[in-house]
């Protein structure tokens, strides 16, 4: 209630309580239609009391009304007002810490690819450098080998020239040295993949049997063809077979006769 209603207020009931007064005092001093009158007028003015009486009721009860809602307006705009500060303060914390988050997240993967580059290149640097080493190291031991085995791949690469002359003479003298127990005029030499073969007796017109030599000389051994050429002549494998070559017929080679005989 604000300070013109409470003068309003006491102006009324002044006037209220001055009526009242001047209707009693004016009607215990005036006749009976004075008396009526002034009845008339305390009515009236107690009337008008009571109608100024209610608007001001009326127009406080307004004022309050109003006060009470703009004072509950104000705290609810201020709570409103209060909980936009808080959401704005809880969302911006919380745009905030994702911007962080994003940040951080990018930070890492750009982080984690340089380091997956870095260890690619690094890999590839390394393997470079221990391959170039390596091949220097193989280059550099290349050329001491050559040295150092030069003078025995020169050496072994001459007794073996020596050895193979040998042995091919070897091969053509055998027949005629002593203990050698055939007729040198009834050995062939073949070479390959036998040295000689006998035809014992073929000088004297008879041939006793064929004999199949193989010369070695040293510690050398028999080859893989040579033991399969002795297997099946031990196996007594072997053949005669006669062929007539006829340029003007379609089978030119023609078989005569083929008969297996015994070795003895």
């Amino acid at each position: 209630m604000d300070n013109m209603g409470i003068v309003l207020f006491i102006f009324t009931i002044a006037l209220i309580v001055i009526a009242i007064l001047a209707a009693a005092i004016g009607y215990f001093w005036a006749s009976s239609s004075t008396k009526t009158s002034l009845l008339k007028q305390r009515d009236e003015a107690y009337r008008q009391a009571q109608d100024q009486f209610r608007i001001w009721k009326e127009q406080e009860l307004i004022s309050v009304r109003q006060q009470i809602y703009d004072a509950a307006k104000g705290q609810t705009i201020q709570e409103m007002q209060e909980q936009v500060r808080k959401w704005q303060q809880t969302e911006l914390q919380t745009i905030r810490q994702q911007i962080l988050e994003a940040a951080r997240g990018e930070a890492i993967k750009n982080a984690q690819e340089q380091l997956a580059k870095w260890q690619h290149e690094d890999l590839e640097n390394t393997k470079r450098q221990i391959w170039d080493v390596l091949s220097k190291e193989a280059v550099v031991n290349l050329e001491q080998w050559k040295v150092d085995a030069e003078k025995e791949i020169r050496k072994d690469a001459i007794g073996k020239s020596q050895s193979v002359t040998v042995g091919k003479m070897t091969e053509h003298l055998v027949p005629y040295l002593p203990g050698f127990g055939f007729n040198p005029a009834d050995a062939r030499f073949i070479g390959s993949p036998i040295d000689l073969v006998v035809f014992d007796g073929l000088g004297d017109g008879e041939i006793k049997k064929i004999v199949f030599v193989e010369i070695k000389t040293g510690t050398s051994t028999l080859s893989t063809r040579e033991r399969l050429v002795r297997d099946a002549v031990i196996a007594k494998n072997v053949d005669w077979m006669e062929v007539k070559a006829n340029l003007e017929s379609p089978d030119i080679v023609q078989k005569v006769k083929s008969r297996k005989k015994s070795a003895t």
